[in-house]
């Protein structure tokens, strides 16, 4: 059952140079940008359609509202996680190259 969100190994890397032997690789997040845009938009559009109806809005719509907001915030906050896993595994590489 397909979920209609990227996986992360569908993500792809944007960024590849090399330094004399070493390679450097980056991750593209635009496709984390780009989903949490489109969730965003995808929750206006149902405030925007609770608030044309007035006091005639359903609970059902309300509910619909309530897992949008949900799916928002839930990828919001993995986005956040990626990103900061990923910071603290390069400040931890770049602490040991110190050494």
């Amino acid at each position: 059952m397909s979920t209609g969100y990227p996986t992360p190994s569908s993500w792809p890397t944007s960024v590849q140079t090399s330094f004399g032997t070493s390679k450097k690789t980056g991750v593209d997040f635009s496709v984390l940008v780009d989903e949490i845009e489109r969730l965003t938009q995808q929750a206006k559009s149902k405030i925007g359609n609770i608030r044309s109806k007035g006091s005639a809005m359903s609970i059902g719509d309300m509910f619909d509202l309530q897992m949008a907001m949900n799916k928002l915030q839930q990828f919001s906050e993995m986005s956040t996680s990626v990103i900061s896993a990923m910071n603290t595994s390069v400040n931890s590489m770049a602490r040991n190259v110190k050494g």
